[in-house]
């Protein structure tokens, strides 16, 4: 069962990963923590690099209750993982930011209270934003950024 999801989320990946091969090897994508805004960067008590190589970034993510990340990006498409902390009361708040005159204006904002369990999702890039847990529970996710392949040349 276990390689059969595999099998399933690489089949997923595939479009992405092909489509990812075009991009320049730009700082941004091979090096993304060199990028002020990049979550590692501007958000290290949340994000933390557990391995990273020129195909994949794997971060772990942590927000404790009550929490809000600094305003950050991601640049590049990554799979999410993790207990959505729905069972335990999560709840996120969900910001989304514009850089207009050097400064960040927010553009809108989403809550979202998950369902429980254990979730597997693909993000595509998200520019600037900033999650606030508004729940009871901390969480913890991994994410899984791939790298475009030009950063392997």
């Amino acid at each position: 069962m276990r390689m059969l999801g595999t099998a399933i989320l690489m089949l997923g990946l595939a479009p992405a990963a092909l489509a990812q091969q075009t991009l320049p090897p730009e700082p941004m994508f091979c090096e993304p923590a060199s990028y002020p805004y990049d979550a590692v960067a501007a958000a290290p008590y949340s994000h933390r690099v557990l391995f990273e190589d020129e195909h994949v970034r794997i971060l772990e993510i942590n927000l404790p209750a009550l929490a809000t990340e600094p305003i950050h990006i991601h640049a590049l498409p990554s799979v999410i993982m993790g207990e959505t902390g729905g069972e335990g009361g999560g709840k996120f708040r969900y910001t989304q930011y514009r850089m207009e005159d050097g400064k960040f204006i927010e553009m809108s904002h989403n809550d979202i209270e998950p369902s429980g369990g254990y979730r597997a999702v693909w993000s595509g890039p998200e520019g600037p934003h900033a999650i606030t847990n508004i729940g009871q529970v901390s969480v913890k996710f991994t994410r899984v950024e791939i790298k475009p392949e030009s950063c392997a040349k």
